[in-house]
């Protein structure tokens, strides 16, 4: 009989080599974590574990690294390759808003610490063309997810 695959994050059928090819497509994308969020270089990432045909969604994997991070196996980057954007104090308030009224619909008590469940989710793209609509910016979903970040900390 065979052995039983151990259940993962992504289901049974994942190679014993997913992570380490997971971690290496991090270290070759030479962003940090919370700076990888709707890049090319996440793409890529996405992509070297099988993108759309491996069953996983961009969420699943970046919800993956961020589980390496926490187990400090994936190695520290250093800074940010790109620089958060700067707002004002009503453009901070504005996205605050968005963000607890997004996470509203799925939690009885919203909290920004909550912010990586909109992380790849079709409730984001409204966030952002609602805080460009209201702000008059015309930020990328990268910019306004480092935004949502760093309200968060």
């Amino acid at each position: 009989m065979p052995k039983p695959q151990p259940q993962t994050l992504f289901g049974t059928d994942v190679p014993a080599d997913s992570d380490d090819r997971l971690i290496a497509a991090y270290v070759a994308a030479g962003r940090t974590l919370d700076d990888l969020p709707y890049t090319t270089e996440f793409d890529r990432i996405y992509d070297s574990v099988g993108g759309e045909g491996s069953g996983r969604s961009r969420h699943d994997v970046l919800h993956r690294l961020q589980n390496l991070r926490k187990a400090n196996k994936l190695p520290r980057l250093g800074k940010a390759a790109t620089p958060a954007v700067k707002v004002t104090p009503e453009e901070e308030s504005a996205l605050t808003h968005l963000v607890q009224s997004a996470l509203e619909s799925k939690m009885q008590s919203p909290a920004l610490g909550q912010r990586d469940q909109l992380l790849y989710d079709d409730r984001f793209p409204m966030i952002v063309s609602t805080f460009n609509a209201r702000t008059g910016r015309n930020l990328t979903p990268h910019d306004v997810w480092r935004l949502v970040a760093k309200l968060a900390k």
